[in-house]
């Protein structure tokens, strides 16, 4: 699974390589203005903030089009745009099978299966419904693997944003790292996810806006659609890369797929709607906003490297070729609104990580340790693990390198809840053997296989392991219960 995620990683998570290219010193002053318009922005939005569930899911107000809006946001982070357009370049449509598509595919899986049932139950997180299903011990783990997976998240967002920052100013990495993490914590401590879903909307339009001007000049400049698409060597058709097994291409897919539809970021926009309807809907308006909006990067990835002989230009290779690509298509003064487009989709997804930790440390943690806590503890105690998270997630950043790794696995492990999420939504309850066993048992062999053996299909027999024992322990308890009943 390690080559495997490679690739993923390429195409979702870690910090993108754009220093110096937008080294301009007015660029710094612009971001800080727009982050600090997002802190107004959140506050307001927060202001009648007075529970947890006012602060962890937006009071269940959201329409669908905050819902849509939101969830894309969330999940198209910077490597959306930087990272898929190089793939693409160097692999054609190979290199867009995890993002945009396998992950389009993962938001419209939350539509149809996910959206309408859980928002029915009323819960705050993911580890709420596994409670529901199968006692606190299984809640209480997926917690844990919850806000692991969110907490390298919100650490590999940030990385990238000090990048940006360190890119644009004289600051050194580790300041420009810390003044991000204050930024960011700042809207986010205080708007809670209704502020977060009021920025949200708005990155995602500055996102959509700075990828179609730019969009729009490639074609200009390659003097119209037609002469463009008539650049495209037939050789970029193509799903498969060489080299890969079958185990590549269908981890490939199923990583994103699973990681996606298990994803409390994700599923806490469908949670804070006004209804199971609306969060179905704006779950399928999410995914159909998230797949359009991401074939421009893919188009950029196509016809990027088409018009270099053009434009006479030496463009750059995988995270380096978005912001080269940029730098030759657009004037000086737009690429302030390229770097807008990244510190929005960087913005829009730290935001919603640390939320997510926020969520279960104090849902599945101290609302278990201190059940009489009035909802203005509870929400004293959100904030306070906001900024734990933020404070965690700038160490590991700070961590460089080694951070990659531990986000790809962490990544990974997320979807070890897939298997009793889907039992759950299947019906079945228990006392929560099956589900701890299967989730304990997927993140040994997840250890063994991909880590100290880097075994090819870590992941599928990951997922194989994690059905079988659940489907084994879930038959001994049910034999267990007829059993007493006969007695």
């Amino acid at each position: 699974m390690r080559a495997t995620c490679a690739r993923l990683g390429q195409a979702r998570r870690g910090g993108a390589a754009i220093r110096g290219d937008l080294a301009i010193s007015y660029t710094l002053l612009l971001i800080l203005a727009y982050v600090a318009a997002q802190v107004a922005l959140a506050v307001r939005a927060g202001r009648g903030t007075k529970s947890d569930a006012d602060y962890l899911v937006a009071g269940r107000s959201l329409s669908t089009f905050a819902v849509a809006m939101s969830l894309f946001a969330t999940w198209f982070a910077s490597e959306s745009l930087i990272a898929t357009s190089g793939e693409v370049a160097a692999q054609g449509l190979a290199g867009a099978r995890a993002e945009p598509f396998a992950y389009a595919v993962g938001i419209l899986a939350i539509a149809v299966f996910f959206a309408f049932r859980l928002r029915s139950g009323d819960y705050i997180t993911l580890a709420d419904f596994l409670r529901d299903r199968f006692g606190t011990g299984t809640e209480s783990l997926a917690a844990g693997v919850i806000a692991l997976s969110a907490t390298t998240w919100s650490a590999a967002q940030l990385f990238a944003f000090a990048t940006i920052i360190e890119g644009t100013s004289g600051l050194g990495f580790t300041t420009a790292l810390l003044v991000g993490t204050v930024l960011v914590m700042g809207y986010t401590l205080y708007g809670g996810l209704a502020g977060d879903v009021v920025t949200d909307i708005l990155q995602g339009i500055v996102i959509v806006v700075a990828i179609a001007i730019m969009f729009v000049l490639m074609v200009i400049a390659f003097g119209g659609p037609a002469r463009m698409w008539d650049t495209l060597p037939v050789t970029v058709f193509t799903f498969t890369a060489p080299g890969e097994s079958w185990t590549d291409r269908v981890e490939l897919w199923l990583i994103p797929i699973v990681g996606t539809m298990v994803s409390q970021e994700a599923l806490a926009r469908t949670l804070a709607a006004r209804s199971p309807a609306v969060a179905r809907k704006g779950a399928l308006w999410a995914a159909g906003i998230y797949l359009t909006v991401g074939l421009v990067p893919v188009s950029f990835g196509l016809f990027g490297p088409q018009l270099a002989p053009i434009l006479g230009v030496e463009l750059g290779a995988d995270e380096a070729f978005l912001p080269s690509l940029a730098k030759a298509v657009l004037p000086g003064w737009l690429m302030i609104i390229f770097t807008g487009a990244l510190v929005s989709a960087i913005l829009s997804s730290v935001d919603s990580a640390l939320l997510a930790v926020s969520a279960v440390v104090t849902e599945s943690g101290y609302k278990r340790l201190n059940p009489q806590a009035s909802p203005l503890a509870l929400l004293r105690a959100a904030r306070t693990a906001t900024v734990a998270a933020a404070a965690v997630a700038a160490w590991l950043a700070m961590q460089g390198e080694s951070l990659r790794n531990l986000v790809l696995d962490a990544g990974a492990i997320a979807a070890v809840l897939a298997v009793p999420i889907v039992a759950g939504l299947a019906g079945w309850r228990s006392s929560g053997r099956a589900a701890i066993g299967a989730i304990l048992v997927q993140i040994a062999v997840l250890g063994v296989l991909d880590k100290l053996l880097a075994v090819p299909g870590a992941f599928l027999w990951m997922l194989a392991a994690g059905i079988a024992t659940f489907a084994a322990l879930a038959a001994t308890e049910r034999r267990a219960e007829e059993g007493l009943e006969g007695v």
